[in-house]
């Protein structure tokens, strides 16, 4: 672990001008003055195929000059600010398109409960959850038609259903993991962002919703993201290790943040007390309730052992630093990440728009590569992260295993996009290797 004296210092702390959270957190967008305006609406979007874009370290540059780009990072900044010092528990109410938004949240945690996990047979996920996928994708476009024109979650569809309902489910089906790795990360959480954006886009949500849209309806995203990933033990996408806030999320930690700033007695360095983790602050708070959820799940050490970089944090003065520092590594650890980015979709809603005026340079010429999707049983040249569920069940597998004769049968995944290359050179997955340590950003 680092030592924290490596860290360079905000040089806010050494004048005496007073710290102004907005303006500070309006520098991060791409344009300042921007900030808090809204998005352009599309009220009737034509609707097309999602398709990945950014292939190379060009690509993403160009996607950053670019207004999707501009205003999606906007959505997440709003989204932070209009939930600044507020619980989770506030007695806030329910717009009708919330409401809507937290029956289709249900709807999917139904089908879990509909679709229990296999019997034990590996540490590597659990293939029930293709089975899931499988599902979400076939129902999520008429779900979705039902819901965003007041109709019955269930009501049968007579007619054909537009393909922007497509587009949109589409976010919303990448949001939960990939099937094929049966993983999930960082990614299919910022997909989730984009499904929100996209219901912003075309008009269903309004600004005035977006405190709800973190309090209640990402938060019920997170809790169904727990429950997918208890139940069928989804592998961490691109794990940073010890390095990284969590296994699996980012954003809870950046709303979170958000959250506790001017909170009376929560500091910080609260996230070390076990007495404050343990009560009912953490059913209160996003970042409470992830350090309380990896405490629990995480029992072979301290904070300090498991998650330094949590530990880190906890030594920044006030929540509102900490906040700014969770934006500036959301944008340097997820937005600007290839191998993050170059699976994120664009459709008509949230169109790539290319600069011609970005080149690209001659060392990235070779990068130009096929994205290669790794199937369950793939080739094995990713260094696979098991689920932290799967290591606590590590008895039973074995107890599975050992008990079971038939555990060479082929799987029936289609393994159509499996390499069957000895030189696993050509890969881009987005799996890190022998992660290095990632450091807040203070300044």
């Amino acid at each position: 672990m680092e030592n924290n004296s490596s860290i360079k210092l905000p040089t806010s702390l050494f004048n005496n001008k007073p710290y102004n959270h907005l303006e500070t957190i309006s520098k991060l967008s791409t344009d300042p003055t921007k900030v808090n305006d809204p998005p352009v609406i599309i009220e009737k979007p034509e609707g097309m195929k999602l398709e990945k874009k950014i292939i190379t370290k060009r690509d993403l540059r160009s996607f950053h000059t670019s207004s999707t780009y501009g205003e999606l990072l906007n959505f997440v900044i709003q989204l932070s600010l209009d939930c600044q010092g507020k619980s989770l528990k506030n007695d806030l109410p329910l717009t009708n398109n919330v409401k809507l938004l937290l029956e289709l949240l249900e709807k999917l945690n139904q089908f879990v409960r509909d679709i229990p996990p296999k019997p034990i047979r590996t540490r590597f996920g659990n293939e029930s959850f293709v089975e899931w996928i499988d599902l979400i994708e076939r129902e999520a476009p008429k779900i979705l038609f039902n819901l965003l024109n007041n109709k019955a979650i269930d009501e049968p569809i007579e007619q054909e259903i537009p393909l922007y309902y497509q587009e949109i489910s589409g976010y919303l089906t990448h949001s939960f993991g990939d099937k094929s790795r049966i993983d999930y990360g960082s990614g299919h959480e910022l997909n989730f962002i984009c499904f929100l954006f996209c219901l912003v886009k075309i008009g269903f949500l309004k600004r005035e919703e977006y405190q709800l849209l973190v309090l209640k309806v990402f938060f019920g995203y997170l809790n169904l993201m727990r429950v997918l990933q208890e139940n069928y033990w989804l592998e961490p996408a691109g794990s940073h290790g010890v390095w990284g806030l969590d296994d699996y999320h980012f954003l809870p930690f950046l709303f979170g943040s958000s959250q506790l700033i001017e909170h009376k007695y929560i500091r910080p360095k609260s996230i070390r007390n076990d007495e404050i983790i343990n009560s009912s602050f953490a059913e209160e708070y996003m970042y409470l309730g992830c350090i309380h959820f990896i405490n629990k799940v995480k029992t072979g050490g301290s904070l300090l052992e498991h998650s330094p970089m949590l530990v880190d944090i906890s030594g920044v003065k006030n929540w509102s630093k900490v906040n700014e520092g969770m934006i500036k590594m959301y944008k340097q650890e997820v937005l600007n990440k290839l191998p993050i980015m170059q699976h994120l979709l664009f459709g008509s809603i949230l169109p790539y728009i290319d600069n011609p005026d970005v080149k690209e340079e001659p060392s990235e010429l070779a990068e130009r590569k096929p994205i290669v999707t790794h199937s369950f049983s793939s080739c094995g040249c990713i260094s696979r992260v098991p689920s932290v569920f799967a290591v606590a069940n590590t008895d039973k597998i074995i107890a599975s295993t050992n008990s079971t004769t038939d555990n060479n049968t082929p799987h029936s995944h289609n393994h159509s996009n499996e390499c069957d290359s000895t030189d696993h050179s050509h890969h881009n997955h987005n799996h890190t290797h022998n992660p290095k340590p990632n450091y807040f950003p203070l300044d």
